[in-house]
């Protein structure tokens, strides 16, 4: 970049390509007092893509006269827009300055000379180094301009209705929902009751105890299996074996023996009064039954059936989770941190008692119920507390119209229509999403960015949104700040809500 002395009335400043506000304010503070400077600048220099800056260098001037020199229509556009007098060329400015139809005055040859001369370049002075420091001052009051000014726009939408949209959506392995984290697999084992409905009848044996008498003077073996009746025929067999002693001076000292006795035949005919069983299969000895035999029977037992096994096996899987449940289930839910839900428990049979084992089996007395033992594998999945809600605006924000945006506050709906099933790919749900949509806020802050308050009204306004208020800061601040990070807009009420698609 080079600075080209002149007279004292006006001094020309060529800027190069690459010249910022920060160069230019360097190079304006090193003019002469009282003189009025021309910037000549390339199209597309930094220094000429916000009217801003323009104007900041305008105030630095104070009374001198500033003007651009610039190809660049654009920039002479933002020098207008701050009341700066800007030229396409130096021709063009020397034709605005000088008449020919007038006399050529001190003023005119003053700017001819500017025009057409370079003078030397000034020496390192005390004044320059004065002037570097005011241009550090300047450039760090200019960065303050650009960045702690912020802007809040409040603006109205155009707003459509967008669904009511049904999604099936799935938190798992390859899912819409691809942050669940799978818990397990645990392995558990749980046996299952389940009613016997088959019978059979069970005749049972009446029992009792029969004394024998010796009626001689030796020894007699009594053998188990030994038969002893009624008069009437009813039969039993004793169910030990004793040996009868000798007896002696009968009837005075004879031997007797108890032994246990069953009655051959089951059922409730063995059930004989006291002293009925009185025929002894031999005269040696006298028999009797001093007491009533009891417990004859006809009884019916439980059986397992077929049936029974299938019923029982199939109720496995649900034993299974609600073992899990009450278990897995409960502890995982307390593990999981705030922000996350865990559904669950999804169980995969590993193995079950086989039916040959308990098909047939005939229970005690009494019993009614038998047992299989089922083993399995079970699992969770935790997902986070915003879903399936958060998803769902996702899917119906992609089926907004080009350009548009959904509202995901107080205007969306996200109801579930079947709630949360667990399998081994996940957790399903269908849900039904609904809201509006309107043009999208993130460009608005951009195309809003330097301009004055009535040009971002209307740029609002051509693109779908009506400004209920902007406030800006500082509220002294002509313009709205430069970058657009610092300008917030917030959606009020919509204008008007249409049906969607």
């Amino acid at each position: 970049m080079t600075m080209t002395a002149a007279p004292p009335s006006r001094a020309v400043v060529d800027l190069g390509a690459d010249a910022t506000v920060l160069d230019a304010a360097a190079r304006l503070a090193a003019t002469q007092p009282g003189q009025d400077v021309v910037l000549v600048v390339p199209a597309g220099a930094p220094l000429v893509r916000n009217a801003l800056f323009l104007e900041v260098l305008r105030r630095r001037t104070g009374d001198r006269r500033l003007t651009l020199v610039s190809a660049d229509a654009r920039a002479r556009s933002l020098a207008a827009s701050v009341h700066l007098r800007a030229f396409a060329s130096l021709a063009a400015l020397e034709r605005h300055e000088l008449d020919s139809t007038e006399r050529l005055g001190e003023a005119r040859r003053a700017a001819l000379a500017t025009i057409a001369s370079v003078g030397a370049r000034r020496g390192v002075s005390f004044g320059r180094s004065l002037a570097v420091l005011v241009s550090l001052l300047l450039a760090a009051g200019i960065l303050t301009g650009v960045v702690a000014p912020s802007a809040t726009v409040v603006v109205a939408p155009a707003a459509s209705a967008i669904g009511p949209f049904e999604y099936d959506l799935r938190a798992g392995p390859g899912g819409e929902i691809n942050d669940a984290l799978t818990l397990g697999p645990a392995t558990l084992t749980k046996k299952v009751a389940a009613p016997a409905t088959g019978s059979e009848t069970v005749d049972i044996k009446a029992t009792g105890a029969e004394k024998f008498t010796n009626l001689t003077t030796s020894d007699i073996k009594i053998p188990k299996g030994t038969i002893v009746q009624t008069p009437d025929g009813i039969r039993f067999e004793t169910i030990e074996e004793k040996t009868l002693g000798r007896s002696f001076l009968q009837p005075i000292f004879v031997t007797t023996a108890t032994i246990f006795i069953a009655a051959i035949d089951p059922g409730p005919k063995g059930n004989v009064p006291a002293d009925r069983i009185t025929r002894s299969p031999t005269p040696d000895y006298a028999v009797t039954n001093p007491s009533p035999t009891t417990n004859g029977e006809s009884r019916k037992i439980a059986v397992v059936t077929q049936a029974d096994y299938d019923t029982a096996a199939a109720s496995a899987n649900t034993a299974l989770r609600v073992e899990a449940d009450a278990t897995l289930l409960k502890k995982w839910q307390q593990d999981a941190p705030k922000n996350r839900t865990v559904y669950g428990t999804w169980v995969q049979q590993t193995a079950i008692t086989a039916a040959a084992d308990v098909v047939g089996k005939k229970l005690d007395a009494g019993v009614t119920t038998f047992d299989l033992t089922v083993t399995g594998n079970a699992l969770g999945y935790s997902v986070l507390a915003v879903e399936p809600q958060q998803t769902a605006l996702k899917k119906l924000a992609e089926a907004a119209a080009a350009g548009n945006q959904i509202d995901t506050g107080g205007r969306a709906k996200v109801n579930i229509i079947i709630p949360a099933t667990v399998d081994d790919k996940g957790v399903h749900w269908r849900v039904q999403a609904s809201s509006i949509q309107y043009a999208r806020t993130a460009p608005l802050a951009s195309a809003l960015a330097g301009k004055s308050v009535a040009e971002a009204t209307r740029i609002a306004k051509d693109r779908g949104f009506q400004v209920s208020q902007i406030v800006l800061s500082p509220t002294w601040l002509p313009l709205m700040p430069l970058l657009d990070s610092r300008i917030t807009v917030t959606i009020g009420d919509p204008t008007a809500v249409a049906n969607g698609p």
